[in-house]
């Protein structure tokens, strides 16, 4: 069974990695773990925050530029 739309391997990546991420994120032990007076938890959402979007902007233009 094909797909109904293409996508590139690179996005099919990011969005397992982004996924994964979150999954780890949201377990119980990154509760309990602080470093530098903030939770494990807090500094997984802030990377996830910002790395995502970016992530996410340097695929599509690379994407843009092989066009």
């Amino acid at each position: 069974m094909s797909n109904f739309f293409p996508m590139p391997a690179a996005d099919r990546w990011y969005l397992v990695i982004v996924i994964v991420f979150a999954a780890l994120a949201f377990l119980p032990w990154s509760r309990s773990l602080h470093f530098a007076g903030m939770a494990l938890f807090g500094w997984l959402m802030a990377g996830l925050m910002l790395l995502s979007p970016a992530i996410a902007l340097i695929l599509i233009w690379r994407e843009r530029r092989k066009d």
